[in-house]
């Protein structure tokens, strides 16, 4: 009888531990190069949705970037993703230099996180003062499917270059960095939020400083991709830059797949923007509900949405 109730109470143990499992929602999200701000970010983004949301496991995953984590998600590799708000314009549109002509709108919008800087940099005592400076330079353009390519080739193209001007490197951030160090490369493209980890690392160990644009080619710049705001780097930003410097930025934003649960993405939603001070990243500061809602060229999902009309931010 004993050794009975002992099965029987073992069975039940089981049982009850398959059935939390079973109840279990399971994520992954994707980021972007491990020197890059996505993939901090991404990472206290799903420490914080695990603690205020029960069951919920979320593995952050790097990756190429924003292309990247668009075709991840598209084919299923994927439930969440950070994005710049131009490329993910581009795959709705199926651009045909970006993605082949090829429309992906199996993505939506959560909403908007924080400013990315395109940023070019160059040693302090280099010789090259402008984007045009850069022809039949070494120049690493970023990871082939990241954001900062598209910046790269949209800089290039507004100073009169293509890719066929330079001798282009397809890096990461970090082996960008090393590349830089090494002297391997005369500069390198960053499209990150301020301060980027792989530039204070290259600065400290040699000066850099940014290539700012002049008023006229940001504004045809913005003429041409609605996209691009000027930001000011401020002096000291990067213990190089000794003035400030005028650089264009597009947005980062956080997406998800269509098929996601309405009622998980409201939770989703509302725990990032109302508990996003327990977080101790610097883009924290940029992250609010009020700024969510701007700048997004995609629809929004119907959770995310859902928030949002609440707060009274969306008709």
């Amino acid at each position: 009888m004993k050794k009975l109730l002992v099965t029987l109470l073992t069975l039940a143990l089981v049982f009850t531990a398959l059935s939390a499992l079973a109840q279990t929602t399971y994520l992954g999200i994707t980021t972007g190069g491990t020197a890059g701000t996505y993939y901090p970010l991404g990472g206290e983004i799903a420490a914080l949705w695990m603690k205020h949301i029960p069951d919920l496991d979320v593995s952050v995953q790097s990756s190429g970037g924003s292309k990247d984590n668009i075709l991840k998600m598209n084919s299923s590799e994927a439930d969440l993703g950070t994005v710049q708000n131009d490329v993910m314009y581009y795959a709705y549109q199926g651009d045909a230099d970006f993605f082949a002509g090829e429309v992906i709108d199996s993505f939506v919008a959560i909403g908007y996180l924080y400013p990315e800087l395109v940023q070019v940099v160059v040693a302090a005592d280099s010789d090259i003062q402008t984007i045009a400076d850069l022809k039949g330079k070494n120049v690493s353009v970023g990871a082939v499917g990241s954001g900062v390519y598209f910046n790269a080739v949209q800089l290039l193209g507004e100073a009169g270059l293509a890719l066929e001007d330079i001798k282009p490197q397809y890096l990461s951030f970090d082996e960008s960095a090393t590349s830089f160090q090494n002297r391997q490369l005369d500069a390198f493209f960053v499209t990150a939020g301020l301060p980027n980890p792989a530039i204070m690392d290259v600065d400290s160990k040699r000066d850099v400083r940014l290539i700012g644009l002049p008023d006229e080619q940001m504004a045809a710049l913005q003429e041409k991709y609605a996209f691009y705001v000027p930001v000011v780097v401020p002096a000291g930003s990067y213990k190089g830059i000794q003035q400030d410097v005028t650089v264009p930025a597009v947005g980062a934003v956080l997406i998800c797949s269509k098929d996601l649960d309405e009622e998980l993405v409201y939770q989703l939603t509302k725990v990032l923007y109302e508990n996003k001070d327990e977080m101790t990243h610097a883009k924290k500061e940029f992250i609010s509900a009020q700024a969510a809602v701007e700048g997004i060229p995609v629809p929004f999902h119907p959770g995310a949405e859902k928030y949002f009309q609440e707060q009274g931010l969306l008709p």
